[in-house]
């Protein structure tokens, strides 16, 4: 009876999944899952050039993380003990002084607990994953592979890696550390600050993908559909990697020299717009970003920074009374020295007066109250108008990110006292990229161009060059070519005469700006800057040098006008350009 009660119960199963279960183990055998597995893009190169040849500026290489398997040690014929001591100068931790055979002896210091903590997690036998160690050298991979441990493995992480370090740190940024890694497969991280950022998608690319198809469990291979990865584009910069690095070089001597907190500099091509050099101290190795503690450090102030610029600026108001004909360069005004302004009294530095001068001594002796002269004569909206004509107010629309545009909001004000300070760059903010090209749209006839970095874009194996572009015609010829000798003036009988470059004609303006105090009114502290090209009767580049709060030196002259001097000497013996001053 037992028998065949058991018998019994065993058909009724059999019909149970033979029959009324058909359909739910077919399903479960033959249920087709597809496995979707991302390829990777292979992130684009960023490339400088320097003469005929190019270097790479941000290029992609593999570290790797260090992976134990406490279970795979644990049966092996070595001790935990044992087998961290073999690689325990991988690890930045202190090696022991001798290893025992359970334990380890070492100093009692700060890292006694971290070894402890080690030790601790590769002797649990339950254990399959440890990550030890990030960010490993294919050396130091290698190396631990010769070791022949057990339980070892790595895992392969891309990151971006800069041969130049810091030279170049402000105009690239850095991509961060991948954070989506799956299966061993990381997706590459993001752009941060620089190029990086700007191009972000571009240089990524697009990941692939693959279909596994999976049968009753196993995958067919054969059925596979693929998706291949897009690499991202290739970025040639318009910067010369010789005049950057002669470029940093000074900056970085004269920070130091003068005691300033930091500073900037900025090379432009004037005919065409291409930057050709840009630094910025203090800068960062973005190999090392993680480092950094003070996140502004990451900014670029050539971009993402405004100023009241100054002296300078004196410039831009004589360029706007000149093409509007309200002034020449013979025009002469009397200089007592101060002017009331509605009860407000602008004074020259020092008090000084100069009697009459025509419109190039105002520019020579970088007078204020000429300056207000100037900007009177234009009046208020005639002003703001050769301002935005200028690009001041605007973006450029170089190729870099969070650009700011200035504060030209003032001239917006009716009170006669806003237009008066910003004759002379007082209580108006521009950036130091907007200078240097308005600057440099003076040099160039009138024509303002369009600033960029980038000279060339190579996708999909073909090269994509970019064009210099034009954006308006801001003043006319005529008056770039008298204004150009007013500034050659500067450099030869005014406070610019340090600027001088032997056998070379040079044009430049000073510009020493008190720094304005978050309360209202203006500090003792000073921007020291100096804006110039050459050579001056066929220019090829324009400078734009600023120190901020300079300890050393009282005004420009003696800070920002040697340092052109020093850079402007060596681009014309670079670029092998003739001399144009005859004796």
């Amino acid at each position: 009876m037992l028998v065949f009660l058991l018998g019994f119960c065993v058909v009724g199963r059999l019909f149970e999944l033979q029959v009324l279960g058909h359909n739910f183990l077919g399903e479960t055998i033959y249920r087709r899952q597809i496995t979707k597995k991302i390829i990777p893009a292979e992130r684009g190169k960023i490339f400088t050039h320097d003469g005929k040849d190019f270097y790479s500026v941000a290029i992609n290489v593999n570290t790797y993380n260090l992976i134990a398997s406490p279970n795979e040690v644990s049966q092996s014929k070595i001790t935990p003990a044992q087998w961290l001591g073999k690689i325990v100068s991988y690890l930045d931790i202190s090696e022991p002084t001798s290893v025992s055979e359970e334990v380890f002896l070492i100093q009692e210091n700060e890292e006694t607990n971290k070894l402890k903590n080690v030790l601790i997690r590769i002797s649990s036998k339950n254990d399959y994953y440890e990550l030890l160690k990030k960010g490993l050298t294919t050396k130091e991979m290698e190396e631990i592979q010769d070791l022949n441990l057990p339980g070892i493995s790595f895992e392969t992480v891309p990151r971006r890696y800069y041969p130049e370090e810091n030279v170049f740190s402000h105009l690239i940024g850095f991509v961060n550390l991948p954070q989506d890694c799956e299966q061993g497969i990381c997706q590459g991280g993001t752009g941060q600050y620089g190029l990086e950022k700007f191009f972000d998608k571009e240089l990524a690319g697009q990941s692939g993908w693959q279909n596994i198809e999976n049968s009753g469990g196993l995958p067919d291979y054969t059925k596979d559909t693929i998706k291949p990865a897009k690499k991202g584009i290739d970025l040639v910069l318009t910067i010369d990697r010789t005049i950057q690095f002669f470029t940093c070089q000074l900056l970085g001597k004269a920070i130091k020299e003068y005691e300033a907190t930091e500073g900037s500099i900025v090379v432009l091509e004037i005919k065409t717009g291409r930057i050709l050099a840009l630094c910025n101290k203090p800068d960062f190795n973005p190999n090392n970003y993680s480092e950094v503690k003070n996140y502004s450090l990451f900014k670029n102030p050539v971009v993402n920074s405004s100023f009241e610029p100054g002296s300078i600026f004196k410039v831009i108001t004589m360029a706007s009374g000149l093409d509007s004909g309200v002034v020449i360069p013979e025009t002469t005004f009397l200089d007592l020295g101060m002017i009331d302004i509605d009860g407000d009294v602008i004074h020259n530095v020092d008090d000084r007066s100069f009697g009459y001068q025509d419109m190039t001594g105002i520019l020579e002796k970088s007078i204020n109250t000429g300056a207000v002269f100037v900007a009177q004569k234009l009046g208020r909206p005639n002003f703001r108008n050769y301002l935005k004509k200028f690009g001041f107010g605007s973006l450029t629309k170089i190729e870099l990110p969070d650009e700011m545009i200035g504060d030209i909001s003032n001239l917006d004000q009716k009170q006669k006292i806003y237009l008066a300070t910003a004759s002379f760059g007082q209580g108006i903010t521009v950036t130091p990229i907007q200078m240097v090209n308005a600057i440099a749209a003076i040099a160039n006839k009138g024509k303002l161009m369009k600033p960029y970095l980038i000279e060339a874009i190579i996708k999909d194996g073909q090269k994509i060059i970019q064009e210099p572009e034009f954006i308006r015609q801001v003043i006319s010829p005529s008056v770039a070519s008298s204004l150009t000798a007013m500034m050659v003036s500067v450099c030869e009988k005014g406070y610019g005469k340090g600027a001088q470059v032997k056998d070379y004609y040079v044009a430049g303006k000073t510009g020493t700006a008190q720094i304005p105090q978050k309360g209202g009114g203006y500090s003792d502290e000073t921007i020291h800057s100096f804006v110039g090209f050459a050579p001056a009767t066929d220019p090829k580049f324009a400078v734009l040098i600023k120190f901020d709060k300079p300890q050393k030196g009282r005004f420009a002259e003696s800070t920002a006008v040697p340092v052109f001097a020093q850079l402007t000497e060596f681009i014309l013996d670079y670029y092998h350009i003739p001399p144009d001053k005859k004796h």
